[in-house]
């Protein structure tokens, strides 16, 4: 029992960090209608910062590095939590300023690309990816009992809860603190009232963003520095937020606190008992979190009165024609069969990654639905493709049909919480789900092969090879696959099923009053959707014949949703063209061969997102549609002759006749 106390508050290190961000989402979501998944990432940026001054006298800025005197540890925090802040003030001037009415998807979208910026920025801007932090709260063993804890986390958790009962007084007492409660309430009638939402957003995301930068600060010499690994400290954050109705900074900390003592509590228990899993348990924890409160709550956050536009991007109603589908194929015969080397491989990553932006089409862009698991489906049914091939010897295509169908029924599985949640909501359970399934199953080194990978055999038809990577076989093989696919999901639009799904999105309570049934209608869903992308995630193992867990990292997923959100979240033709804009993709890769932006690919890319969610909110493939269409309209035009002024009095007398019956 001593031991078990013993990590218990060794866990308030990590619980503070959860309570601490947690915090930052409740106060960015009531002030600004955000749910800020960018504070993980703000608080490693922050930390790396944090670090660079103190150990090189170098003040690292995301533009310019500028040697310093030797600062005190006072002046080196107040200098970085200025950085942050004003991080945090551009962040919304910049991005969710304009965004300010646009829908839960796209803000999430928005925030998944000022993480990309951040991560993007630690690794150009510090030579290393790992920096010690020299220790700033007091780290002496503290001896109660028979217990030895180490002081900075009961100093650093003091300061947590501190910083909580500030905000709690501030929200209760003050002016701005009441403001910010009543836009939460009902955002016009704060403003007949004289608030500013703008104001407050403002001074939430200036508030927030210091925040995460002073727990950077103070818990880096307890966690050490990642660019991933410390942006996903905010799924666990995230999880005590919902646990706090996103309203209550007191219950979010204490569940904060408590999570992290829990989490401590288990890994020790895996040291004791060998049956337990070993890899990733504790990191099962926040998504249980998530579902248990959200089961419990009713399914749904808390509504804010924000006036925002819910809808996402128009679906066209016309389908694709025949003669856009052949032309589209035959162009990507004719890439494949002209291009070599590196180029045809990127090409092919092209093809697979179609696949899974179909999905996505599907699920949000036709259902309405906000999944960010698209990937966590597609390395389900690799690693099932890879243990499949190389432990028994089933002939195709029985492996890869076993790998999709298992891939299919976890997405069923995952749909079981959509019957209750959606919108935003249900993007941060699918989150917590990528990470849970990640970190639980992909690194387990049992069943995924861990850092050595999982190998997948050389694709065969007919008992010829098709190679895999930039091969000619294996390249036309996908491309006709997912040819098959997109076309099956342009059909679905125009079925029964696709109606439904159409109409769900646009009113679910229409739908439910019209007699569709919804449950089975999103059940199906996301099983069409899993399957697309487990069907990609074969054809990854088969092209790159090994496969490993970064191939299906969380913040793929989310690059993923991103990228076809900028090209088009409810078009087919959007999910082609995110499909070359895809990481490793053609296009990604032509332009850094082109522009010889290397490093600063990564940059370069999160920075063109975010300008394209603020200019282009429909997506590339609707803006490119609309383009067309106003073209064919100007050609279309009929030449109308200006009437003669008898025809005028004629055409005005008609006019007033049929005004005066109207009314």
């Amino acid at each position: 029992m001593i031991e078990l106390l013993q990590f218990a508050l060794l866990g308030l290190g990590a619980g503070t960090i959860y309570a601490a961000l947690g915090t930052g989402v409740v106060l960015t979501y009531q002030a600004a209608g955000v749910i800020n998944i960018s504070l993980g990432a703000m608080g490693m940026y922050i930390g790396y910062t944090y670090a660079f001054l103190r150990n090189e006298n170098l003040l690292v800025l995301p533009i310019g590095t500028f040697s310093m005197p030797v600062l005190p540890v006072w002046a080196a925090i107040l200098l970085c939590l200025a950085i942050a802040m004003l991080l945090g003030l551009l962040a919304y001037a910049l991005v969710f300023r304009p965004l300010r009415a646009a829908s839960g998807l796209l803000k999430l979208v928005a925030a998944v690309g000022i993480v990309m910026v951040l991560q993007s920025l630690a690794v150009l801007r510090f030579p290393s990816t790992s920096a010690s932090v020299p220790p700033i709260l007091a780290n002496d063993p503290l001896h109660i009992g028979g217990l030895t804890v180490p002081w900075d986390r009961f100093l650093l958790a003091a300061a947590v809860i501190a910083v909580a009962v500030l905000l709690w007084a501030v929200t209760r007492f003050t002016r701005t603190g009441l403001a910010m409660r009543a836009v939460a309430e009902d955002e016009r009638a704060a403003m007949l009232l004289g608030h500013s939402p703008g104001r407050l957003s403002a001074l939430a995301w200036l508030g927030s963003s210091a925040l995460a930068g002073l727990l950077g600060i103070l818990a880096s010499p307890i966690t050490g520095l990642d660019p991933v690994t410390n942006s996903l400290f905010v799924v666990p954050a995230l999880a005590v937020a919902i646990v706090g109705r996103l309203r209550s900074f007191g219950v979010t900390v204490a569940a904060g606190i408590a999570l992290g003592m829990i989490q401590s509590v288990v890994l020790k228990l895996q040291g004791d008992y060998s049956w337990l899993p070993q890899t990733g348990l504790r990191d099962v924890l926040p998504f249980l979190v998530i579902v248990v409160t959200l089961a419990v709550g009713g399914g749904r956050l808390p509504s804010r009165g924000t006036e925002e536009d819910p809808r996402l991007p128009a679906v066209p109603r016309g389908g694709t024609k025949p003669i856009t589908v052949a032309a589209t194929l035959l162009a990507g015969v004719a890439l494949i069969l002209t291009l070599d080397g590196p180029y045809r491989t990127a090409l092919t990553t092209s093809v697979v990654a179609v696949l899974v932006c179909l999905g996505i089409v599907v699920v949000t862009g036709m259902l309405g639905q906000i999944s960010l698991a698209q990937m966590t489906f597609a390395g389900a049914a690799g690693f099932v493709l890879s243990n499949l091939t190389t432990h028994t010897h089933l002939p195709f295509p029985l492996p890869p049909l076993m790998a999709v169908t298992l891939a299919v029924l976890l997405g069923v599985g995952v749909a079981v919480p959509a019957l209750r949640i959606r919108g935003v909501t249900l993007g941060v359970v699918t989150l917590g789900l990528a990470v849970a399934v990640s970190e639980f199953v992909f690194k387990n080194p049992d069943w995924t092969g861990g850092f050595g990978g999982s190998r997948v055999p050389e694709l065969r038809l007919f008992g010829v090879g098709l190679g895999g990577g930039g091969d000619v076989g294996f390249a036309l093989f996908a491309l006709f696959t997912v040819t098959a696919c997109a076309v099956g999901v342009v059909w679905l639009r125009r079925t029964r099923l696709g109606g439904q799904m159409l109409t769900i999105r646009a009113n679910e309570r229409a739908a439910a009053a019209a007699g569709i049934n919804i449950a089975g209608v999103k059940l199906t869903g996301f099983g069409i959707a899993a399957g697309l992308a487990g069907t990609a995630g074969v054809l990854l193992g088969y092209q790159q014949e090994s496969l490993a867990f970064q191939n299906f990292d969380v913040f793929v997923s989310l690059t993923y949703v991103a990228v076809v959100y900028l090209a088009g979240i409810s078009r087919v033709s959007g999910a082609v063209i995110a499909g070359l804009m895809a990481p490793g993709g053609l296009v990604y890769y032509a332009l850094d061969r082109w522009l010889e932006l290397g490093k600063y690919n990564a940059i370069v890319s999160a920075i063109g997102l975010l300008v394209a969610l603020v200019t282009t909110p429909g997506g590339v493939a609707g803006e490119l549609d609309r383009q067309m269409r106003w073209l064919a309209g100007r050609r279309r035009r009929p030449t109308v002759p200006e009437p003669s002024g008898e025809q005028a009095a004629v055409l005005g007398e008609e006019t007033e006749r049929v005004v005066t019956r109207t009314t």
